[in-house]
């Protein structure tokens, strides 16, 4: 019984200790890109507190070390606003980072590819009266889940697929719409710089 708890509290304590590393490991980044601070120094009014964010890493490098190719979002004052946040895809080069992509609005999820192919990227973005979807004559707010892909060739996430849309609380058939906004954000998208 004492072994079965022992190798409990062992796993626990492995799996808290993982977790703390790896949250100092993304506090470490986050500060190196300019993100946030981890300075206690007094004075420093543009840059929030790594404490006093939300960190998201997301490695897109498969087969890679993690650092190699990810996606960081801060969530904080400094880098949030009414739409969304921004998150920003870095690469690796030498011993420090270069941006690559950078997106407005909700990081929702990576996607798996085949292989050591780059994950899809999952992002929401609010659109503000752009578009009518609900078929009142009206433009709509609306909140757009969009799928990003890597473009190996010129180095960027591209769009590649409207998911879903909601407007008015409630959802609508992307289909009528996909070809248009597609081809639209391609040209030029408001959530990616």
């Amino acid at each position: 019984m004492w072994q079965i708890l022992g190798t409990i509290l062992a796993i626990f304590s492995l799996s808290s200790i993982s977790w703390a590393q790896t949250g100092s490991f993304e506090s470490r980044l986050a500060e190196q890109l300019g993100l946030c601070t981890n300075s206690r120094a007094v004075g420093n009014s543009y840059v929030s507190p790594c404490s006093q964010c939300t960190l998201q890493f997301v490695s897109l490098s498969p087969g890679q070390a993690p650092d190699q190719l990810f996606l960081m979002e801060a969530r904080s004052p400094d880098n949030c606003g009414s739409g969304g946040c921004t998150g920003t895809v870095y690469r690796k080069q030498g011993q420090s980072y270069i941006t690559l992509t950078n997106f407005f609005g909700y990081f929702e999820r990576a996607v798996a590819r085949s292989g050591n192919a780059t994950p899809d990227i999952i992002y929401l973005h609010n659109e503000s009266m752009q578009h009518d979807f609900t078929g009142d004559g009206a433009k709509d707010r609306a909140v757009l889940k969009v799928k990003y892909r890597w473009n190996a060739q010129r180095q960027n996430f591209e769009v590649v697929d409207i998911l879903a849309i909601e407007a008015s609380g409630r959802k609508v058939d992307p289909g009528p719409f996909r070809q248009m906004l597609l081809q639209e954000y391609r040209q030029g998208s408001p959530w990616v710089y």
